[in-house]
């Protein structure tokens, strides 16, 4: 732990967070961000543990979406807990759960509860719009073949 980072504002942690799932993100975010031993309870397919797998996951994320922007719309702090709602948007560039890339700009929204303790996230829940997202990115029904 660096000095100061038991002191840092749960804001700036919330920020850091949204900051990690953008591509503009600088190396290193998740480990000054994370607790080495954090606990995910939502844990995505292919994500696997700790930091490495946090990293793996923004990977396929941008991937996916390689301009993806994220920015923070709200923070709630009560003690050791801090909400954040957050949105971004992305160009679908990459193949994603067996859809081809679209090209379409997609819209993203979440609310994550982090765990804060020494100046790091140490447990993280979240919940996205991913089913919205898959819409964005599916064509619709009926819509010709492209092939």
């Amino acid at each position: 732990m660096t000095e100061g980072t038991a002191t840092r504002d749960p804001r700036l942690i919330a920020e850091d967070f949204v900051k990690l799932w953008d591509a503009s993100s600088p190396g290193g975010l998740a480990e000054r961000t994370y607790a080495p031993d954090y606990i995910e309870h939502h844990p995505l397919p292919g994500q696997g543990s700790g930091i490495e797998g946090l990293n793996r996951l923004a990977a396929m994320y941008f991937a996916v979406f390689p301009d993806l922007e994220t920015k923070v719309e709200a923070v709630l702090n009560d003690g050791d807990l801090t909400v954040v709602r957050w949105s971004g948007v992305g160009t679908h560039e990459g193949g994603q759960m067996g859809v081809a890339p679209t090209h379409r700009r997609v819209q993203f929204s979440g609310i994550d509860i982090l765990r804060i303790s020494g100046g790091r996230v140490v447990e993280h829940w979240g919940e996205t719009n991913g089913l919205e997202v898959m819409h964005q990115i599916q064509e619709p029904p009926g819509a010709p073949d492209a092939s």
